[in-house]
């Protein structure tokens, strides 16, 4: 099994269709006069600026970062000679290999474990167990499995929606913020969804204020002295890493310094000469004393998206309306696999990218919460139409920019389905752990808590319409 290919950084086309212009705000001068000047491009791809009078003046290529890009790969083409500032698995192979002072720490996403697992049948834990093995023969510090930040922000992303619900002045339905694709196009192109979104952390970037603060703090070094790589699914996560919401301005330092996709893993297993399926397994590192099961991966119930979905209404049920429904049970009515009584399942238009999960109040049989899963740029248009004209019903949507969820990111391409065994997230006893030993007595209710836990969004305005670009 090979990787998705449907996108990389490299081998950029020539072509850009309306509406996929660029929509990073740049300030132009105009003189109100043309003084009849050209633009010559020579052999090599120089642009060079010709004054009537023939005088060439070469120009400098546009630069572009991570920051600035939607990652649709259409508004950057190589004939324009536009520069994109990227995190590669080279950049790991090269920190690596001119190691200083700096403490190395890899984390690993629950999708990207269950990709190799796929494409090497092997299990989870063998899969966990090998990667574990590889980077540190390759000289990295400490492997972590980013499962425990999952469930930190499935707890925090649960009562944060309760909250919501509770407060009538707070808009409604709550979106999830987890895929960056989708934060991204929605700051760019609709702003007017961002005060719907979670603002609760995504996994990859709860686990970079863990890091970089908790483990930091806990060794009594900088966070300038951690360099923290992601193992995540998607491209997009490089996009997340590269927002200025996670810059340590203190420390000039990231919270999470370089992402590596599945895919860019597995490419340098080949291009390092490493048999996977030949090392040796080594035991999984905890950041913990309560270390639990070393032998064995847990997981959450629900879609490769994260399991937000189940996990929250199985929360809010119980929360709100004293109905004791687990996330497994959500998951199983979701897929179709086993009915439940008080949950009523609608395929839109047939779409599976596209449900609406309704729980019913026990007694009166009449809908107290309306869930939905919207995976795929074509739904989200369709969600944000409603979300303009009020139409939008739903107390809570779990949003992925890619259909069928971040089983199908830019970098992973697997059935997420797994050997792990399934726990609450608040029964994880290394989440206990960490939120008391991080944040104190108080727990989730500290003002640290809330800093460390949560994020803020940015809208972009911009002249493009949304809906002239083809997905």
């Amino acid at each position: 099994m090979a990787f998705s290919g449907g996108l990389r950084l490299t081998d950029l086309n020539d072509y850009i269709t309306p509406g996929q212009e660029c929509i990073k705000p740049v300030e132009v001068k105009k003189t109100g006069k043309s003084d009849g000047s050209q633009i010559k491009v020579d052999g090599t791809g120089g642009y060079y600026e010709v004054s009537k009078d023939g005088e060439e003046t070469k120009l400098e290529a546009a630069r572009i970062t991570l920051n600035d890009c939607l990652a649709c790969s259409g508004c950057v083409t190589s004939a324009e000679t536009v520069l994109i500032t990227m995190q590669s698995h080279h950049e790991l192979v090269s920190v690596l290999k001119e190691k200083s002072k700096q403490l190395v720490v890899v984390t690993i996403a629950p999708q990207s474990v269950a990709s190799m697992a796929q494409k090497y049948n092997m299990s989870t834990l063998q899969v966990a167990q090998r990667m574990t093995a590889t980077l540190k023969g390759m000289g990295v510090d400490h492997v972590y499995d980013s499962a425990f930040a999952r469930d930190l922000t499935l707890v925090e992303s649960a009562r944060e929606f309760v909250e919501r619900f509770k407060a009538s002045s707070q808009q409604l339905p709550v979106l999830a913020s987890w895929c960056p694709g989708w934060v991204c196009y929605a700051e760019k192109t609709h702003a007017e969804a961002l005060p719907y979104m979670s603002t609760t952390r995504s996994p990859q970037q709860a686990m970079g204020a863990v890091v970089k603060n908790y483990m930091a703090n806990k060794l009594g070094i900088t966070p300038d002295q951690i360099y923290h790589v992601a193992i995540m699914m998607c491209y997009d996560k490089k996009l997340e890493a590269s927002r200025d919401d996670f810059y340590n301005d203190i420390y000039k330092t990231r919270e999470v310094d370089c992402v590596v996709t599945t895919g860019e893993f597995d490419r340098m297993l080949d291009e390092q000469g490493i048999a996977f399926a030949e090392i040796s397994p080594a035991p999984l590192d905890s950041l913990f004393k309560t270390n639990g099961d070393s032998t064995a991966l847990y997981t959450s119930a629900g879609t490769s998206a994260g399991g937000g979905l189940e996990y929250i209404m199985s929360y809010a049920a119980r929360t709100l309306f004293g109905v004791a429904i687990a996330p497994e049970e959500i998951a199983d009515a979701g897929r179709g696999t086993r009915a439940h009584e008080l949950i009523q399942v609608k395929l839109v238009r047939n779409q599976s990218d596209h449900r609406e999960m309704v729980l019913l109040d026990p007694e009166t049989r009449q809908p107290v919460l309306k869930f939905a899963t919207v995976y795929g740029f074509r739904h989200l248009q369709n969600l944000v139409r409603k979300l303009k004209s009020g139409r939008a019903t739903f107390h809570y949507v779990e949003v992925a920019a890619c259909p069928s969820a971040c089983s199908n990111g830019g970098e992973t391409e697997a059935k997420y389905t797994t050997s792990s065994a399934s726990q609450l997230p608040e029964d994880n006893p290394l989440v206990k752990e960490l939120i008391y030993g991080w944040f104190g007595s108080e727990g989730l209710d500290s003002p640290l808590a809330k800093a460390q836990l949560h994020t803020q969004f940015h809208g972009v305005e911009t002249k493009v319409n949304p809906l002239g670009v083809s997905w």
